[in-house]
């Protein structure tokens, strides 16, 4: 659809001019044509008069509403507050207005999505591939390859979203987002919705995702309860990639997968366009992938081929000399990671983010698998 209209309707000029500033910078310029008011009376006749679907964010001052505004056909009103605090009615929900303006305009798409009658709110990005960043073996890097990849892509223009699929996930990695108001964790939330109502998926992804504010990919944090992973079924996967591919909201989505051979993990890999699988030049990380493949075409025949066309392997901690011949254990490499000797002892993860680690893998992810 066309850009959106968004009325804003609050006399604060300068949160007006706050807003406006940041949707003509933002990834919303795209979705979003902002309307201010600071007039009651022309606030209100907007909106009474409306016919096209709109989001009004109706500062809390301005209540109540003549009964004529609340007649939007295809549009929504949220309630803008001065307090950070939750309620309202579901059609007419509370969000706090000094909240990151990122986060707020989140919360009124996602609202908008959810209940208005109108054509679903979505971005512009047409074709969005999956990536999964894919180990047999713990320890082989996935977690710091798919970060880093994220962040790349995100430094080339590209939109992209990152999510970890571990079973106990590298937390460490999300710190920085700081804290939501939600209660509950928003992975947990959105297997909730992938089970009972994924139709409500899209709009309550724009909910749950987050902008990593220094790497600018955003991110949905990992379960809070690592046992909440036992939970996933392998439906709920192919539901949250088609949610995020439907948005319209990004060019690549980067998921770190859990090492197992799970069938969620399975079909993770089936859903993926690619498979980047990061392994040491590491007898033991050797043998695992290579008995992992023999296990899958065993087992899986056709189907196990058919994934493996789509798996490219990356030799990580790379020195520029291999002890191991990766042939003999059925892995041709792709590309390569470099070994990064400040990576021994780590204090803080935002410290870790080295330019250029992931060259090779973001090649690979733009080329469609060719470097």
């Amino acid at each position: 659809m066309n850009r959106l209209q968004l009325a804003l309707l609050d006399t604060d000029e300068y949160f007006g001019d706050m807003l406006s500033v940041y949707l003509r910078s933002s990834e919303y310029a795209q979705r979003f044509d902002l309307q201010r008011f600071t007039s009651r009376e022309e606030g209100c006749s907007f909106l009474a008069e409306a016919r096209e679907p709109l989001i009004a964010l109706v500062h809390e001052s301005w209540l109540p509403l003549p009964d004529e505004a609340f007649g939007l056909r295809a549009g929504c009103i949220l309630i803008v507050s001065e307090t950070e605090r939750m309620g309202g009615l579901v059609e007419y929900p509370i969000v706090f207005k000094y909240q990151p303006l990122n986060t707020l305009l989140a919360s009124a798409a996602s609202h908008y999505n959810e209940f208005s009658a109108g054509e679903p709110l979505i971005g512009s990005a047409k074709g969005t591939q999956v990536t999964a960043v894919y180990a047999a073996a713990g320890g082989s890097g996935k977690t710091v390859t798919a970060i880093h990849l994220s962040a790349q892509l995100a430094a080339l223009g590209e939109q992209v979203l990152c999510f970890s699929l571990e079973r106990l996930p590298s937390y460490a990695w999300y710190d920085s987002l700081g804290h939501r108001e939600e209660p509950d964790d928003p992975f947990s939330r959105l297997l909730y919705y992938a089970k009972s109502r994924p139709e409500l998926l899209t709009a309550k992804l724009e909910q749950a995702k987050q902008r990593h504010p220094q790497w600018r990919f955003d991110c949905i944090r990992p379960f809070c309860e690592p046992d909440e992973w036992t939970d996933m079924e392998p439906a709920d996967i192919g539901e949250l990639l088609l949610a995020a591919r439907q948005s319209g909201l990004y060019d690549r989505i980067i998921v770190d997968s859990d090492s197992s051979d799970s069938p969620v993990v399975l079909e993770l890999l089936r859903q993926a366009d690619l498979v980047l699988w990061p392994v040491a030049d590491d007898c033991v990380q050797l043998r695992k992938t290579s008995d992992w493949i023999a296990g899958q075409r065993k087992r899986n025949g056709e189907e196990a081929r058919q994934l493996l066309e789509k798996v490219r392997f990356l030799h990580n901690r790379n020195t520029g000399q291999r002890l191991n011949d990766f042939r003999a254990y059925s892995i041709e490499v792709s590309g390569q990671l470099p070994y990064v000797p400040e990576w021994k002892s780590v204090a803080c993860v935002e410290g870790m983010l080295v330019r250029g680690f992931a060259d090779d893998a973001a090649a690979l992810v733009r080329g469609g698998g060719r470097s």
